[in-house]
């Protein structure tokens, strides 16, 4: 494709990574056809063959591997298999990373919108997409994002990293303020039970923890499957119940045994249950809101769901403190 034909598709699509260097036959080639098109001129893949009509239009595929044990009688299109469907080259490049997964290849055609052939995502390039998308995603949950190409970061100045973090670093300062606030309207609370400040940081921590498991799975649920928002977060309403009820109880029986306190275990267990269960459906809604407000998932979900699930699982734990003590 031809910089200028390429001008006409949104930066950063597939037409940008499309190979035209791939091979491809008429549905009535013969096998030497076949063979001959592979050695006339260096191609970037060499998986499949694609099979067009007399108008260029996409009709199937043919695994090399498999034409050499074929029958040499044989016209292509009776070795070929129908290709269901194929990308536009408008399309954005993690597309290309779900249909491989979803089809089990390593190449993917692009077509343009009469489905004429216009060339393919070959496996290097695949791989080169998924490397980005992981390096983007590891920098966006660590609060980290640029509009510009991210793996640029470590090599600009240091203005311009400092310009990367501090956005969500500033969230987490002041939800971290918040949370010092929030435990100064508790402190006659704490001077009279001075062993519930013992547990503050088990109850934050299990809710991170919960919460960071639940905002991973989503954005790569978002990223590779079509999901129900509302099924999906009945699903993890229903799992944050599970894995709080055991982390309560767990949690519960050994703040008892440390403090020899039934009701300081009781207030553990039920913070633990109650801020466990919420994290898991607060930290899978914030990346489906930034998906509906048009925002990558992975942006900010990581610092933006840690915050949040501080300040909730504080708050209830001192609520239940006040209600149970």
């Amino acid at each position: 494709m031809s910089k200028k034909t390429k001008d006409r598709y949104p930066p950063d699509s597939l037409a940008d990574l499309m190979s035209t260097s791939v091979p491809v036959c008429k549905a009535n080639d013969s096998y030497e056809d076949m063979i001959r098109i592979l050695f006339e001129k260096p191609l970037d893949d060499l998986n499949y063959m694609f099979v067009v009509d007399d108008d260029k239009k996409l009709l199937g595929l043919i695994e090399l591997p498999q034409l050499r044990k074929s029958d040499k009688n044989k016209k292509s299109e009776t070795l070929m298999t129908k290709v269901e469907l194929a990308l536009k080259p408008e399309e954005k490049r993690n597309n290309a990373i779900m249909y491989a997964i979803k089809y089990d290849t390593d190449t993917v055609p692009i077509v343009d919108q009469e489905n004429h052939f216009l060339g393919a995502i070959v496996s290097k390039t695949l791989i080169d997409i998924m490397h980005d998308e992981h390096l983007e995603n590891m920098f966006y949950k660590s609060g980290i994002y640029r509009k510009t190409e991210i793996t640029k970061l470590a090599a600009e100045g240091v203005w311009e990293v400092v310009k990367s973090r501090v956005p969500w670093l500033i969230l987490g300062l002041f939800a971290g303020l918040g949370l010092g606030l929030i435990s100064s309207y508790f402190e006659q609370l704490l001077e009279k039970n001075i062993a519930l400040a013992f547990f503050i940081p088990v109850v934050a921590y299990i809710a991170d923890s919960v919460g960071t498991q639940s905002e991973a799975i989503a954005v790569r649920a978002l990223a590779m499957l079509k999901i129900n928002n509302t099924i999906y977060l009945l699903r993890e309403l229903f799992i944050g119940l599970v894995l709080g009820a055991l982390m309560g109880c767990l949690g519960g029986l050994g703040a008892a045994l440390i403090t020899f306190n039934a009701q300081i275990g009781f207030v553990v267990g039920f913070s633990l249950f109650s801020a466990s269960t919420i994290s898991s459906v607060v930290a899978s809604a914030i990346p489906i809101l930034f998906k509906i407000f048009g925002k990558d998932p992975a942006l900010g979900s990581g610092p933006l769901s840690t915050a949040a699930q501080d300040v909730i699982s504080v708050i209830i734990y001192f609520l239940f403190a006040l209600w149970l003590l």
